[in-house]
């Protein structure tokens, strides 16, 4: 990958997360009018149409997986300054992508656990691709572990 292209990556993730950071502070304020305006589109039959019955709960069901998401992109910021500094194969990276994991399968217990309150497809999709997101993590941690013995024996070697 060029230099160019992991810079611009992480500036996209630098600015992934502040609009993040602005919509975490938004939902309180933005989530029923969401609704409503979906409701107004949609009908009153839309399954969306439950939120406003358990809005307090949405809320916070929304806010919790927001702010998991936002950890998963601090993370992976870091990780991305180590690769524009050429020096990926650290220890710090194994941890981030661990931590990723974890933050993704808390993700979709969050979602899972929601859809018995009130159920959305796109919440069940969500619940399905953080799991998968959270194995990817935990592998890649145990591939990046190898990574890295491998790097500190040879770097022993030298």
């Amino acid at each position: 990958m060029s230099d160019r292209l992991n810079v611009y990556f992480k500036k996209f993730l630098d600015i992934s997360l502040v609009v993040g950071i602005i919509m975490e502070i938004a939902v309180p304020f933005g989530l029923k009018k969401a609704v409503e305006i979906t409701m107004t589109v949609l009908g009153d039959t839309t399954e969306y149409a439950e939120i406003m019955d358990h809005y307090i709960f949405a809320i916070i069901s929304i806010m919790l997986a927001g702010g998991l998401a936002l950890l998963i992109l601090f993370e992976l910021r870091k990780m991305m300054k180590t690769v524009i500094e050429d020096n990926c194969f650290i220890r710090e990276n194994v941890e981030s992508l661990s931590r990723m994991g974890n933050y993704a399968f808390a993700i979709a217990v969050v979602k899972i656990l929601r859809n018995f309150i009130y159920f959305t497809p796109a919440s069940l999709v969500t619940a399905a691709v953080f799991l998968f997101a959270g194995i990817l993590s935990k592998v890649l941690a145990k591939v990046f572990d190898r990574a890295v013995s491998y790097k500190e024996e040879n770097d022993l070697t030298i």
